[in-house]
């Protein structure tokens, strides 16, 4: 009985693992762009910018104050996995600050704008530039 729950145990952790691997890597719609163009992503939507570096957006977070006795602004934030052939970088971009991000832990840098979220946060206008 114990070598069954065993089993059963590493089947359930081997099918998170890949469910987790799908979702970063195959869910969601794939786009083709170039530098210096903005294009818009949904949740799970990947760019292939110029064949070099691939930016999956992964969540927006509405970290906007809808109360009257906020002192903050509060805005969209939203996560990217960036990677190319070599490198993956995780990042988080706010549409106050920081509007541009360098990421130099690629083999080349890269600098993304957040140009825009939906006002429903389900998408995000994004523009990749080489450093």
């Amino acid at each position: 009985m114990k070598k069954i729950i065993n089993i059963v145990v590493t089947l359930a952790i081997i099918g998170l693992i890949g469910f987790g691997i799908y979702k970063l890597f195959i869910d969601g719609e794939r786009l083709n762009s170039f530098f210096d163009r903005e294009v818009t992503l949904e949740v799970w939507d990947q760019v292939s910018v110029s064949d070099e570096v691939t930016v999956k957006l992964i969540k927006v977070k509405d970290d906007r104050c809808m109360e009257e006795t906020c002192e903050r602004e509060g805005q969209f934030l939203a996560n990217f996995l960036v990677f190319n052939s070599k490198k993956i970088a995780y990042i988080e971009l706010g549409e106050l600050e920081p509007i541009e991000l360098t990421i130099d832990k690629l083999s080349l840098e890269y600098k993304i704008e957040l140009v825009d979220v939906s006002d429903d946060g389900k998408s995000a206008t994004i523009k990749v530039n080489k450093g």
